[in-house]
């Protein structure tokens, strides 16, 4: 796993269903079972409004809550693909958007430039098709010696 104040990577995660993928990011945002659950209904929520494939294998999930203590860009390389839901199979890039209501500024504005990243098809395509945890990495978080 690779991290910085925004960005966790993780390359060849065991995580292998929507559900454990939804699990594992609101544990990772609170202790608290009560924000777990409200976090957990949030991205129930949002797939109601529509789906979150963004591209071919990808999906990104994104909420916005009151409850999230910093935004979080979290980006899952499941080793094996991911039945995502009915029509949305064979899933091998993850990214999920959790923000911090009333986010700052220079917050929102990295989100949105890590988001016009995706919109760049040649982008994805280096994503899913990099086999090294390095080479990912780097590609998804600009500055590397921010990471820990």
């Amino acid at each position: 796993m690779a991290t910085n104040s925004l960005y966790q990577v993780h390359f060849r995660s065991a995580l292998a269903s929507r559900e454990s993928v939804y699990s594992f990011c609101a544990d990772h945002a609170s202790n608290d079972s009560s924000t777990r659950h409200h976090l957990l209904q949030a991205f129930h929520d949002r797939e109601k409004v529509g789906s979150t494939q963004i591209a071919e294998h990808v999906v990104m999930p994104h909420i916005e809550s009151d409850q999230l203590d910093q935004s979080q860009i979290i980006v899952i390389r499941p080793a094996e693909q991911i039945r995502w839901e009915a029509g949305i199979e064979k899933i091998q890039l993850v990214i999920v958007l959790l923000l911090k209501r009333n986010e700052s500024a220079a917050i929102k504005r990295e989100l949105i430039g890590f988001t016009r990243t995706l919109a760049d098809e040649d982008h994805i395509n280096e994503l899913l098709e990099t086999e090294e945890e390095a080479a990912f990495i780097n590609k998804i978080i600009p500055n590397r010696e921010e990471s820990q």
